[in-house]
């Protein structure tokens, strides 16, 4: 499972447009194959911060997740609320940690091709 952390420190003046377009996008989002978990956070000691919490099966779906249409809309309109740029952090959990280790494990052990 990969966790996906997003910070968004938006503009006062256009929060509840933008708390529009962050609803849509959980009712978008959670539809999309290996989307496990996904929810936005208001900040306690600044409302104009908000994080994202999104949960991923796996980097492939994470990856879908980015090229889908609605992710482009949102991205498109929310860069005009934003007082800063986006901070995101990603971390892999134990198992895909584990899947990603093993992968590139049995890589390491294959020869070599010649090309003659």
């Amino acid at each position: 499972m990969i966790i996906v952390q997003n910070t968004f420190h938006l503009l006062s003046k256009s929060k509840s447009e933008v708390i529009d377009l962050m609803k849509n996008m959980v009712l978008l989002c959670r539809k999309e194959q290996g989307c496990i978990s996904y929810e936005y956070f208001e900040g306690i000691t600044d409302s104009n911060q908000i994080i994202l919490l999104q949960e991923w099966e796996n980097a492939a779906s994470l990856q879908g997740h980015y090229q889908t249409e609605h992710m482009d809309y949102f991205m498109s309109k929310l860069i005009h609320h934003l007082e800063k740029p986006i901070i995101t952090r990603s971390y892999l959990t134990q198992e895909e940690n584990a899947d990603v280790a093993a992968k590139k494990s049995s890589e390491k052990s294959k020869p070599q091709q010649t090309i003659h």
